[in-house]
């Protein structure tokens, strides 16, 4: 071999072992805390991916969804916010970003809240991709190596009131919207309701899935939101699971999300009654003006890859 092939191939070696750089290791995103309302505190994804929220009582903490990949920034943030222990664990819906954090607060043995399809999801398919990336060595799923899944101790279908702390949390199984069971949580003395999922600001609203098994029905999830509104609550503050949070805007941010589904509907049908195919429908779509800053594109994607099918397929719009 020559001199010179030699060098070439102890270089490359050389090269091979060395230390990745810092821009290519991944490096999980900082998350914001934020304070809703007096004791309401949500951690606030930079980049629109999941929000988990806390609520501080003189007898402990009432957390709402966590995600294993951002839930020791919550459980730092509580422990820098109160002395108080979590004491329960509420979720928003069975899908990794909102349902496998709890593992981060189990030094304070919190009570895990689900409604009983989360928990048949938890113990299927949400199962079997947590156990798929605790394998993997992806740099992304790092923070699911040596954890483990923590399911429900409480089940309920339909409601479930929390007398804790001096305060009222009505959690609600509201339907099946963006997954198989949506749950959200109001706070009648701080007037904030927690969205999970059925609320997205400022970001396109991704299709609810578990382990890539979707489920998330369009038509539905008007109605949820109908619903909702319906109810005229007294809340200053509605937290959705992704985006950021608009204190203070009230049902504002829910009717902005119904318009979405809405125009997004009317905008993809028109497509399809000019013979258009799913293809052509993503690649030639123009977001409407209104919508034109939300972020997320890929999410948009998938979404019209959902109006589509739904809209030829189950005929659910009126």
């Amino acid at each position: 071999m020559s001199p010179f092939k030699l060098h070439i191939r102890v270089l490359a070696l050389l090269l091979a072992l060395a230390p990745m750089p810092a821009a290519a290791q991944f490096v999980p995103p900082t998350m914001e805390l934020r304070k809703i309302a007096p004791d309401v505190y949500t951690m606030q994804h930079p980049f629109g991916s999941s929000n988990a929220s806390f609520v501080v009582t003189p007898d402990g903490v009432v957390v709402f969804d966590a995600d294993i990949r951002t839930a020791d920034q919550t459980m730092a943030a509580i422990r820098k916010t109160t002395d108080k222990k979590v004491r329960y664990v509420v979720i928003s819906h069975p899908s990794g970003d909102h349902a496998t954090g709890a593992w981060h607060f189990r030094e304070d043995k919190p009570t895990v809240i689900g409604s009983r399809k989360q928990m048949r999801d938890l113990y299927q398919q949400e199962r079997a991709e947590f156990l798929e990336r605790r394998g993997s060595t992806a740099a992304q799923f790092a923070a699911y190596k040596n954890a483990e899944l923590v399911h429900p101790e409480v089940g309920f279908d339909g409601a479930l009131t929390l007398q804790f702390g001096g305060l009222t949390f009505q959690i609600v199984e509201e339907g099946s919207a963006h997954s198989t069971s949506d749950v959200t949580m109001f706070v009648p003395q701080r007037r904030v309701m927690m969205m999970g999922d059925l609320l997205n600001t400022e970001i396109h609203p991704g299709p609810g899935e578990s382990a890539q098994v979707f489920f998330s029905n369009a038509g539905n999830w008007i109605t949820l939101l109908n619903r909702i509104i319906a109810k005229q609550l007294p809340i200053d503050t509605y937290i959705p699971g992704h985006g950021p949070v608009h204190i203070g805007r009230g049902v504002a941010d829910l009717e902005e999300q119904r318009r979405y589904f809405i125009v997004m509907r009317d905008a993809v049908s028109k497509m399809i009654m000019a013979g258009k195919s799913v293809e052509a429908i993503q690649k030639e779509f123009e977001t409407p003006k209104e919508f034109a800053h939300y972020r997320g594109p890929q999410r948009q994607r998938a979404f019209i890859n959902l109006f589509y099918h739904q809209l030829l397929e189950r005929g659910f719009w009126p």
